[in-house]
């Protein structure tokens, strides 16, 4: 089988969770879209950052199935760009949407997370403004979804280590120039 075609099949438990993070994400943005302010053209949060290597294996993909010329601008800008730029920024918006990872996805909700014992939420200034508490229904279980990843990503890399040997996180412009073949 192709290295390509193995790793689309290794990535389905990962698919999957996107698919089910996305359906929360849009009931919440639904339900309180006069508190969310995150909109296309809003790049705030959009950071050269650092992601599993099952989902830089999921972006290298798409970066692929891209035409040719395409994707050599992509990994051009990738070279060159610093913490400070997310290379998949064109024009404000994501160049790969639909492929973004987990941690872009979820920027600027309210996120949960447990922190030396303590809960913490977190989320972007400009969303749920001027209320003295974040519904409950609206909150987001980072913890819950970054356990979900590990367990993904720890599946994935043992099922593909046979063919490749990836370090543990990848920045995304690291994942935009890996070749997978």
């Amino acid at each position: 089988m192709e290295l390509k075609t193995y790793l689309h099949k290794c990535l389905t438990p990962y698919r999957e969770l996107v698919f089910d993070v996305d359906r929360h994400l849009e009931r919440i943005q639904r339900r309180y879209a006069r508190q969310i302010a995150c909109h296309k053209g809003c790049a705030c949060g959009c950071r050269n950052l650092s992601i599993s290597s099952m989902e830089a294996l999921s972006l290298a993909g798409a970066v692929q199935d891209l035409p040719r010329e395409t994707a050599a601008k992509i990994k051009v800008r990738a070279a060159a760009v610093s913490f400070w730029e997310c290379p998949l920024l064109e024009e404000q918006a994501c160049r790969l949407y639909p492929f973004r990872p987990m941690i872009c996805r979820t920027h600027g909700f309210p996120l949960q997370t447990i922190f030396n014992g303590r809960s913490s939420i977190g989320r972007c200034r400009r969303n749920f403004k001027n209320i003295s508490s974040i519904p409950g229904d609206a909150v987001i279980d980072l913890d819950k979804i970054n356990l979900t990843l590990r367990a993904i990503n720890t599946s994935v890399m043992d099922k593909t280590a046979h063919v490749l040997q990836l370090p543990d996180r990848l920045t995304i412009s690291e994942a935009i120039q890996l070749e997978i073949r």
